[in-house]
């Protein structure tokens, strides 16, 4: 095959040099090519010290095609050379999707009507207004049609000058259109290897992409480094939750990178580089092998979130509930009681992480870019966690009594493991705002994995949240260290109401930053409405009568309904973005960081996590100045509210949910990531690092 190749290619070089004194013999005055160029700038007038899109459009004539950036099995690439006055750059031009060509076994890549090369044009500041820019352009291309190919070469010019940036509108709708047919770039790299005669390509790719249709017969790659695999071989693809995998024949050359093109059914296209890596050994390969690198980081990413879920019972909204229930061991009728109820206590912590986990990657597989405590993201949720801590920290400070939270009332034994796993269903849900050390890089670590393994990821989140539980009820050394019942545990389940109470403070300040003051007040109408209908449920039941909640929630519902009426369009808020910081803009980013450090932050005004490091150190007077002394960009991602592309940006670093922090080094594309408790230090001897 290799020696075929090299024949066509040769042929089709002779016959290009036979075609082109045929052309030069034609008694035509003027050029007439078989396909046209010229050269589109958003503007005329372009701005100084601005970017502006620079197209490329080429038009082959009827039955005539031009060729992709790799031609494929014969032709030769396209040659651009630019002349550009000083202090003005054109960057690399970009091609959109080719389609294919195959010829007497030969796979060859073009394009058969117009195609339009994107490529970003700069002027510097140097240039004053009303300055001129003359672009120059010597383009050498190979045209052909079914039955010869002709090397055609153009010089081509525009005069542009400087001005304000001004583009018309149908302009800039054209070159709007063209863009969306340049392939998107995959942020994170694949990898590939060899084996025999056999390349295996994969791809970190959701199946969201397929446009709820999964259908590989029209999938393809296109390979941007020629020889590393055989273009006319089939290419046989599999999607394994968010990893597609091709395999086709391997070709001659040996390279360590993999660039190209994946053309999906739903008319994206994504440009990728894998690296290669050494291939499987023949026992890995088996799926459901223990050596799988799956399986392994499914081990770690449990291990992760076990630890991650211990660590969130220190949260001032489950530290209460977690005290109390390990308390109440001590009124346990006995060992198998106490064992019954942690592993009730257990089966609804696990569970809740585990439908909580199963809703993100429903949503996601359906392409809705959320990811871990969304649901924090509506005021709706927030407004019905309000009034729950409520209840619980009235409940904790004895207005009324529902006997499933605490110890010694005389509802609790009754309810028995049933009261225990509600107790667990609520622990779990209120303590998802934030993720903490080894939680996010194992819920990152969920949502590339296969469905099975992830799940069992959120479930480990869930058992290490009832850990401490399941150990004191199993383990009666443990027991022994608890202070005995008595009066006193009365005192303590009032003292700790408070950081219930707390917790609702702080909902209502990420309620008010998410929607307006209005919206906040009908809901601070709703809780104190609330508080009164339970303040009359406990009259009642001090005075053995029948209790009753009706009041309570009928109170709660009045101001509830007024706000179900209220104007979704009210409840945005303006960006709570300091001055010296920037939004987060992908492009922008990419922009800003080849000329300067940049430290990138996301965060929620939920994220407890969030905000103790912001307070404690990026906000610390010492830090903000050696930012600023040292000329470090600072961009924030605020996820507060939801936003698809913060969730998307998430996701290619392996994460679910935030903090995350990272700094990007100038002129590097690959950002260093810090941990997620944060310190001054930390960030100054970042700086320092410089």
């Amino acid at each position: 095959m290799k020696y075929i190749v090299l024949f066509v290619r040769i042929i089709t070089f002779t016959a290009c040099i036979m075609a082109s004194f045929q052309a030069l013999s034609n008694p035509n005055d003027g050029p007439n090519y078989l396909l046209s160029a010229s050269i589109i700038t958003a503007s005329e007038h372009p701005s100084a010290g601005q970017t502006q899109t620079l197209a490329l459009k080429m038009t082959p004539q009827a039955g005539w095609h031009g060729y992709w950036e790799n031609p494929g099995d014969a032709g030769f690439a396209n040659h651009f050379q630019w002349s550009l006055p000083k202090g003005v750059t054109v960057g690399e031009l970009a091609y959109p999707a080719p389609s294919q060509l195959l010829t007497s076994g030969l796979m060859n890549y073009i394009y058969h009507g117009e195609y339009v090369l994107l490529a970003p044009l700069t002027i510097s500041n140097d240039y004053k207004y009303g300055d001129s820019v003359d672009l120059a352009l010597e383009l050498n291309y190979l045209v052909c049609n079914p039955e010869s190919c002709l090397p055609e070469s153009q010089s081509l010019r525009v005069a542009l000058t400087v001005g304000d940036g001004a583009a018309e509108s149908a302009l800039q709708n054209r070159l709007n259109q063209w863009q969306a047919r340049i392939p998107k770039p995959m942020h994170e790299t694949g990898q590939f290897y060899t084996s025999n005669e056999t390349l295996t390509l994969r791809l970190p790719l959701s199946s969201s992409f397929f446009m709820n249709n999964v259908d590989m017969k029209n999938v393809h790659v296109y390979p941007v480094i020629n020889d590393l695999m055989s273009n006319s071989a089939a290419q046989q693809f599999t999607l394994n939750d968010d990893r597609l995998t091709m395999s086709t024949v391997k070709g001659d050359a040996d390279g360590d990178l993999f660039e190209g093109v994946l053309v999906l059914n739903s008319g994206t296209s994504l440009r990728f580089k894998a690296e290669r890596i050494d291939a499987p050994s023949a026992l890995s390969v088996q799926q459901d092998s223990w050596m799988d690198n799956d399986i392994a980081l499914s081990m770690i990413a449990f291990l992760g979130a076990v630890a991650g879920g211990l660590l969130l019972n220190i949260m001032p909204c489950v530290f209460p509930i977690l005290s109390l229930k390990i308390l109440s061991i001590a009124h346990q009728g006995s060992e198998k009681e106490a064992r019954a109820g942690a592993l009730a206590y257990t089966f609804g912590a696990v569970l809740v992480c585990v439908m909580l986990g199963g809703v993100i990657l429903a949503l996601r597989s359906l392409g809705h870019q959320v990811g871990w405590a969304f649901q924090l993201q509506s005021p709706v949720v927030i407004t019905a966690l309000i009034l729950l801590m409520n209840a619980i920290g009235f409940n904790l400070a004895g207005l009324y009594e529902i006997g499933t939270l605490t110890s010694g009332s005389r509802l609790q034994d009754s309810k028995g493991p049933k009261g225990d796993f509600w107790t667990g269903v609520l622990a779990a849900f209120v303590a998802t705002p934030c993720t903490g050390p080894f939680m996010a890089t194992a819920l990152g670590a969920a949502l590339m994995l296969p469905l099975v393994s992830a799940l069992m990821i959120f479930a480990g989140l869930g058992f290490g949240l009832a850990l401490p539980f399941l150990l004191v009820s199993f383990m009666p050394r443990l027991r022994t260290v608890l202070p005995k019942p008595g009066a006193w545990m009365v005192t303590a389940r009032r003292i700790l109401a408070l950081p219930m109470f707390v917790t609702v403070l702080g909902l209502l300040w990420i309620l008010m930053r998410q929607t307006s003051s209005d919206f906040t007040l009908l809901v601070i109408a709703a809780t104190m409405l609330s508080t009164f209908g339970l303040w009359l449920t406990g009259l009642w039941q001090v005075s053995q009568r029948k209790i009753r909640w009706w009041p309570a929630i009928v109170l709660s519902l009045i101001p509830l309904l007024v706000m179900a009426s209220w104007d979704s369009e009210s409840l945005v808020q303006p960006s709570h973005l300091e001055s010296n910081v920037l939004p987060f803009e992908q492009a922008e980013l990419d922009a800003i960081k080849a000329d300067h450090d940049v430290f990138l932050y996301f965060t929620a005004d939920w994220c407890l996590t969030c905000k103790v490091n912001e307070k404690t150190s990026i906000a610390r007077d010492s830090v903000q100045a050696a930012l600023k002394q040292q000329g470090v960009v600072t961009m924030v991602g605020d996820w507060t509210n939801g936003d698809s592309a913060i969730t998307q940006f998430l996701t290619q670093h392996k994460r679910s949910g935030v903090p995350l922090y990272l700094w990007y080094r100038k002129g590097v594309d690959t950002p260093e990531v810090l941990p997620q408790i944060l310190t001054p230090t930390i960030l100054l001897n970042q700086l320092s690092a410089q």
